[in-house]
């Protein structure tokens, strides 16, 4: 099939100031439903190129003195208090972003293929096609109650990783490069990406429908680093759809590296980056400016309250808010399953809307039940909680920012 993004008809703001008329979220969500039970989606999706082990860890301090709060454990370390802690391992998994997608959008029913960091155990066994370029990652998640703090251990041939690797990948797969969508993670912890974005670019001979990019983790990285990522996504938009995709706090980062940064009107720090209580214009401004000055088919933002994606139609935002749920009992890898659902509903072809309310519901899924969802899995969520979210949207079906 051929993917594309460029045919989005439901928009929420346009710059010229008009408001379109939308679906309720409700019916998003109902769409989506319906969508799921009608049975896996015709989407092939190559991920790649990281790979770890997750070790789950209780932290203590002495002998059997566990911290439950993330603030207390910095606050101890940032006074001297405590000069050391003991992490107990509680359970190992298998991680990183191209691996968590790869889960993900297989459940849900698409053609998956794996390339990443797989020469471990824990990840030597997956339903679908896998080529590994060497050792994972070791990433010890501390776990508090109200919230995980994961430290990295990367391996040389994550920070070496290059053309060769992926030369030989592609190679020995069948034409991995060339699905609906390649999703292409972790950034941070792989230093080659930005001259391999360019080489795919490059090669014009193979090229995949839609690219699905998500940095990882980038706030506080080098700025110029970040600017070298956007020149070479510009130039992958040339031969392909370019989707780059980040939470609120990593998009608040890439604006402000622009030339000029990024600074909504009465845009000022706050103590919580994360908060709901930043305003949707704010977020709308960001992802329509970088999207504009990166020239990308899209630029997602999902977030706890909500997902939105900046479109080339009309400079178009499309946001979903997320279905109402319980608490979350894990605190990561929920935007690894947003990526999942929002890569396969890209895929697939479905309205941009459609698409950002199958991440939300992968992540809302998985944070609230500690495993992946399957597609009857979501379509059974969603039908749990859409009367509910049908009352509180009732009078929503007009955006009037």
């Amino acid at each position: 099939m051929t993917a594309s993004i460029g045919s989005t008809q439901v928009v929420v703001s346009r710059t010229d100031g008009r408001m379109d008329r939308r679906p309720s979220p409700a019916s998003v969500y109902a769409d989506l439903r319906d969508r799921l039970r009608d049975g896996p989606s015709d989407v092939s999706i190559t991920s790649l190129p990281d790979g770890s082990i997750d070790v789950r860890c209780r932290v203590e301090f002495g002998s059997g003195g566990v911290v439950r709060s993330r603030k207390r454990f910095g606050e101890a370390i940032a006074s001297g208090a405590h000069k050391s802690a003991r992490l107990i391992p509680t359970a190992r998994d298998s991680g990183g972003q191209a691996v968590n997608l790869a889960i993900g959008a297989d459940a849900l029913g698409a053609e998956v293929c794996l390339l990443g960091h797989l020469d471990a155990d824990e990840l030597s066994s997956f339903p679908f096609p896998t080529y590994s370029f060497g050792k994972p990652a070791t990433v010890r998640l501390l776990e508090f109650a109200d919230e995980t703090v994961m430290l990295a251990e990367e391996t040389p041939t994550l920070r070496s990783w290059g053309r060769t690797d992926l030369s030989a990948a592609v190679e020995a797969m069948d034409e991995p490069l060339c699905a609906d969508v390649v999703c292409w993670g972790n950034w941070v912890s792989v230093p080659g990406t930005t001259a391999m974005l360019r080489h795919v670019a490059e090669r014009r001979d193979s090229v995949p429908g839609i690219v699905l990019v998500d940095p990882g983790d980038l706030v506080d990285s080098d700025p110029d680093a970040i600017r070298d990522l956007f020149d070479a996504l510009s130039a992958l938009e040339s031969v392909a759809d370019v989707v780059f995709n980040a939470n609120r706090r990593e998009i608040r980062a890439c604006t402000s590296v622009l030339d000029p940064p990024v600074k909504p009107p009465g845009d000022e720090p706050r103590a919580d980056p994360e908060s709901v209580e930043i305003s949707t214009a704010d977020d709308d401004t960001r992802l329509r400016s970088l999207r504009a000055a990166v020239g990308l088919s899209g630029v997602v933002m999902h977030a706890a309250d909500r997902s939105a994606m900046a479109t080339a139609d009309r400079d178009a935002v499309v946001s979903v808010r997320n279905l109402e749920t319980t608490s979350p009992i894990r605190w990561t890898g929920g935007g690894d399953r947003f990526g999942a659902g929002l890569a396969v509903g890209l895929g697939a072809g479905w309205p941009a809307e459609t698409a950002l309310a199958c991440g939300n519901t992968a992540a809302s899924y998985y944070l609230t039940h500690d495993r992946t969802g399957d597609a009857a899995d979501l379509a059974n969520f969603i039908e749990e909680t859409i009367d509910e979210s049908d009352r509180s949207d009732s009078h929503d079906d007009v955006d009037r920012r």
